[in-house]
């Protein structure tokens, strides 16, 4: 059984207060866009995971959802995962989530337990605060933790993601936003914003300015870092700024959302 994990960009992030359990409240809109992981699911003894880049198994959000799963549901057997990933790690854009969500909506087709999205959307954001949104996918208006959800109408934009080969630790973001209290911004249709751009690595600045001076209408961090995305007004400008962008940045993609 085949499933697309697709990457995510944040079109408006505001951290809030961090609460007691050193979560912080956010308000934010996410989008799928067309760059996706590949996974094969087969039905298996037991649960092994098999991906394309050096990830450890049993820190792999893919093994940990699939344990979940079989754990919660009760279903007997397992499940071998093979992931051929495209999204790079620790650059913001949810490839760790799409992935888990991915195992979850896929082991609930191939083994026709009937459970709803909102049931693994649940289920997910035991795994991550991103998990919830990934398993439904399209546009939404995330709330608290990211568990709250709320679907939007998609959007059409065409996109160019850029990330540096540095990369962005998310507790380590959270802690310089912790150390410099962050600005904050109320969502409304069209805005383009993300706290994390007030802590942004120099390497992300400078692809962010970059993005602009190529003809990008609004251009930030997406998530917590490291990669960029650019929102430009047809596919053949993305096209041409993707063109220019290559050998400045470790990875560059010309997108669009789904």
């Amino acid at each position: 059984m085949n499933e697309k994990a697709y990457a995510k960009v944040n079109l408006f992030l505001s951290v809030g207060d961090k609460l007691a359990d050193g979560y912080h409240e956010i308000d934010t809109v996410m989008h799928t866009v067309s760059l996706c992981d590949d996974l094969v699911l087969m039905p298996d003894d037991a649960v092994s995971v098999e991906c394309s880049v050096p990830i450890p198994e049993k820190q792999n959000l893919a093994y940990l959802a699939a344990v979940l799963f079989f754990r919660e549901t009760g279903v007997k057997g397992g499940a071998k995962i093979k992931i051929f990933k495209r999204i790079p790690a620790r650059a913001g854009l949810g490839g760790g989530s799409a992935d888990a969500a991915a195992v979850l909506r896929g082991l609930n087709r191939m083994y026709k337990t009937g459970i709803p999205e909102s049931a693994l959307a649940a289920m997910g954001l035991w795994l991550g605060s991103d998990v919830p949104f990934c398993v439904y996918g399209g546009k939404a208006r995330c709330l608290g933790t990211g568990g709250l959800i709320t679907p939007l109408p998609r959007e059409r934009l065409n996109i160019v993601i850029a990330k540096p080969e540095e990369d962005c630790s998310t507790p380590e973001m959270y802690r310089l936003l912790d150390g410099n209290p962050p600005a904050r911004a109320e969502y409304s249709e069209g805005i383009y914003f993300n706290s994390f751009d007030t802590v942004c690595p120099e390497q992300s600045r400078a692809l962010k300015e970059s993005l602009l001076s190529l003809g990008a209408s609004a251009a930030m961090l997406s998530g917590s870092g490291s990669a960029v995305f650019g929102v430009f007004p047809t596919r053949e400008s993305a096209a041409a700024a993707a063109d220019s962008l290559r050998g400045s940045a470790e990875f560059v993609f010309r997108t669009e959302t789904v």
